[in-house]
């Protein structure tokens, strides 16, 4: 991101007045560094977040978010805030430890992404950190995105399906080993078959995602947790595994499958919101941010 330094870029957005919604039981911070979405940056007190072809950007106040680039209702769908928040935590509720992250990062929402961005996002997630993952997208968007601007700032948009059509310039972008399953996947999927997802049970839909070269598990997974509102999602990255093996299972190895059967069968429809929970305790004492591969 650029800024484009003009002092009547500054004047101008001084005496505008931005739009506002009054939010409660959300917290902005714990929701965007909570490791599920990757192309946000904070600019003094704002957050700038792109969306494939347009960036906005948001705040929190006191008892409201303010914001600018998208309408009220992308942002309500965007941070999933119709969601019956303390329904969900009553629901997941089972247990101190839950509780102590509950409390820890309340407010913290799970958010519905671009599911072809989250797609691309958590492909380039494989065996890489957080700010590993950051410079690949970036780069990426660079190499096939277009220049986007918003209240002086200048980033990319997000390349959309079959625009990753040059397989030398996903080498470029630091890929390494993942360039050919973001190759094969900018080749077999198509808006139309991500929108159909949503229509199908979990299950379902998760083995549909895992016909695409590179995505297992935890891929899938993240993808219909973060974008699809598969709320029953339940990722096993290397976090998750070792906290449910401390606080679940006395400290013994348990295999991925039986940790992803034991999420949903223990917390319920909303098992992703305990997940996000029990990451963020995971790695609280952790520097890094990483999101680890499968």
């Amino acid at each position: 991101m650029h800024l484009l330094d003009t002092q009547e870029t500054k004047l101008l957005y001084s005496y505008v007045t931005m739009p506002k919604i009054l939010v409660k039981d959300f917290n902005l911070e714990h929701t965007l560094l909570c490791g599920q979405l990757f192309r946000a940056s904070r600019v003094e007190d704002w957050y700038y977040i792109t969306v494939r072809d347009r960036i906005f950007r948001v705040r929190q106040s006191a008892g409201y978010l303010e914001f600018q680039g998208v309408d009220r209702k992308f942002l309500i769908y965007y941070f999933a805030l119709d969601e019956p928040y303390p329904i969900i935590l009553k629901q997941i509720e089972n247990d101190p430890h839950i509780r102590k992250a509950i409390k820890k990062y309340y407010g913290m929402r799970v958010v519905r992404q671009d599911p072809w961005e989250c797609l691309i996002s958590f492909l380039c997630s494989s065996a890489a950190n957080i700010p590993k993952i950051k410079l690949n997208l970036e780069m990426l968007a660079q190499f096939f995105g277009k220049r986007i601007e918003l209240n002086g700032y200048e980033w990319y948009s997000f390349p959309n399906p079959g625009e990753l059509n040059h397989y030398e310039k996903i080498v470029q972008a630091k890929t390494g080993f993942r360039a050919k399953y973001l190759k094969a996947a900018n080749d077999l999927v198509t808006e139309a078959f991500l929108a159909s997802l949503k229509k199908l049970p979990y299950q379902e839909a998760k083995k549909a995602l895992k016909q695409i070269p590179g995505v297992g598990d935890k891929i899938a997974d993240c993808i219909l947790l973060f974008s699809l509102g598969f709320t029953e999602a339940f990722p096993i990255d290397t976090w998750i595994k070792k906290i449910l093996q401390k606080l679940y299972f006395k400290n013994q190895i348990v295999s991925n499958r039986e940790l992803q059967d034991f999420g949903p069968k223990y917390f319920g429809r909303y098992a992703g919101y305990a997940q996000q929970f029990l990451y963020m305790l995971a790695r609280e004492s952790v520097t890094g941010n990483h999101r680890d591969a499968e």
